[in-house]
């Protein structure tokens, strides 16, 4: 068989000098006969999920920067389990812990039906419980203290690694989220639907309204306050399951966009790219890109209601189905 001494034919006109007299419309048939168009890009894959079961109730996850902790809200106890779901230990806690933070070298727990905030070695020794305000309900380790958001008291409290209570700061109406950069500390008050903003010292520099954006559909969730904060690094995200939307303000609170998100987002992480939320209504979870819009979902099991990051995979806890998802997407 004799190979051709020409050149494969591309996939653009070429040669178009030695073609005079042919009117535009052959030269370009020709130029592109033979060719096919590229094809088009394959949609990602979905995630794969994989279930684990755990406590009573995991109403919160926290990742120590080698294994992932879930509080178990309706049995007291904060489980610590490997990547493939093995349990290295179950630890006994205060009533109802609803929130985790790692930071200083420990676990530290909300235990929300206590009122108290419970201090772990990451072998699971608790090493003291501290008294907070009523209903402590989010942590955040940030600027060397650990900040507690008490939704019952209104107020925030910040603790020294030693356990010691440095300051008791009111902020509004039942705050249930919390957020930092190396300047402030943010706090979503999801009974007035505010965002207060504080320095690392614990004192108020302001405080602004937050607005949702309406329903895309769906009922409305109850109370349209915030749940979940998020600080990407330029920009606040902001989690309304009342109304099914997330909202991105900037470091002052001025509200710059919202984005509709079926199923009543609950909980938001920073992940693979972009924002995600837990949607507990929709038994879902969205991957916002970084303009805000829906770019991927995935369906998860019923109830999820936290979420983590651990550098690979995203973590989800299911408070209805005693779970926890571990995501890689």
């Amino acid at each position: 068989m004799t190979r051709s001494p020409y050149p494969p034919r591309e996939c653009s006109p070429r040669g178009s000098r030695a073609l005079h007299g042919i009117t535009l419309a052959l030269l370009v048939a020709s130029a592109f006969a033979g060719c096919t168009a590229p094809p088009a890009p394959e949609p990602a894959p979905p995630p794969t999920i994989t279930l684990f079961p755990a406590g009573a109730g995991p109403a919160s996850l926290a990742f120590d920067g080698e294994q992932m902790w879930v509080a178990n809200a309706g049995d007291d106890t904060v489980m610590r389990l490997r990547r493939d779901g093995g349990v290295l230990g179950i630890f006994k806690v205060e009533r109802e812990p609803s929130a985790l933070a790692y930071g200083g070298g420990y676990l530290w727990v909300a235990n929300r039906g206590s009122g108290s905030v419970t201090q772990l070695t990451l072998g699971g020794q608790a090493l003291r419980t501290i008294p907070v305000g009523s209903e402590p309900t989010a942590l955040l380790f940030a600027g060397g203290a650990l900040w507690v958001a008490n939704a019952g008291a209104g107020t925030v409290t910040r603790l020294s690694p030693n356990g010691q209570v440095l300051a008791t700061v009111p902020v509004g109406l039942r705050p249930a989220a919390l957020a930092a950069s190396d300047a402030y500390v943010w706090v979503a008050n999801q009974g007035d639907e505010t965002l207060t903003r504080l320095d690392h010292a614990g004192a108020v520099q302001s405080t602004t309204g937050l607005r949702s954006g309406p329903s895309p559909g769906l009922p409305s969730a109850g109370p349209s306050g915030p749940t979940a904060l998020l600080f990407d690094g330029t920009s606040l995200w902001v989690a309304f399951p009342g109304t099914n939307s997330v909202a991105r303000v900037d470091e002052n609170g001025v509200s710059r966009a919202y984005y509709p998100v079926a199923g009543q987002p609950r909980a938001l992480v920073l992940a693979a790219g972009g924002v995600w939320t837990a949607n507990s209504g929709s038994a879902s979870l969205t991957r916002l890109d970084p303009q805000g819009q829906p770019a991927r979902s995935a369906s998860v099991p019923e109830g999820p209601v936290a979420l983590a990051y651990d550098g690979q995979s995203i973590w989800v806890a299911h408070q209805r189905s005693n779970l926890v998802a571990r995501v890689d997407p």
